[in-house]
């Protein structure tokens, strides 16, 4: 009996311990992670999850002085926009190069509030570079390199001391597009800081 006891009590210990947040290795200055996003652009009149509208994103970031941070994510998403009954695919492939600011926190640091920027470039695919669509027209808007400007904004939470959970929104600006110059997105993902 009593050795049962001690094992459970071990067990709840260690539990304990890995549950309640230790910030001594949070937010460190050079501190580098790793983020995993899947996003979804937030497209004028259509709903939030459909068909093949999505993305997905990886980034490196690196801790600088007081909780800020750099990050460079590279991002791919696609879009289908409606033309009478086909579907013309708007792929783009993105580098972002950043800076995330926290704007608030709570006092033990477990869930932040970042706003940031960044500029991109990449480029964009549309229609799987075919100038015929399915009816006989020809689509003038081509495929094409782009560049721009990005607004983020993030809340990150603790969930171990290297694991936190993240939701972002971003309003992207691109230029050299003949589509859609802003676009929107909400994403989610995870990053292990190192």
């Amino acid at each position: 009996m009593k050795k049962s006891n001690i094992i459970l009590t071990v067990c709840v210990a260690v539990a304990m311990a890995f549950s309640l947040p230790s910030q001594a290795q949070r937010l460190i200055p050079k501190q580098r992670g790793v983020e995993v996003v899947g996003s979804v652009p937030l497209i004028k009149g259509e709903k939030l999850f459909t068909g093949d509208n999505f993305g997905v994103g990886i980034s490196l970031t690196r801790y600088l002085k007081k909780e800020n941070y750099t990050f460079v994510g590279v991002e791919y998403e696609q879009q289908n926009m409606p033309y009478r009954s086909y579907n013309v695919k708007l792929k783009d492939v993105l580098l972002h190069l950043g800076y995330m600011h926290p704007v608030l926190s709570d006092r033990g640091k477990n869930v932040l509030l970042y706003g940031g920027i960044s500029a991109l470039g990449g480029y964009e695919q549309l229609n799987e570079d075919n100038k015929l669509l399915p009816d006989g027209a020809t689509l003038l808007d081509r495929s094409r390199f782009v560049y721009g400007g990005a607004v983020h904004g993030s809340m990150e939470v603790f969930l171990t001391d290297r694991f936190l959970f993240l939701v972002k929104a971003q309003g992207r600006l691109l230029f050299g597009s003949d589509v859609h110059r802003f676009r929107p997105a909400l994403s989610a993902g995870l990053r292990f800081n190192l």
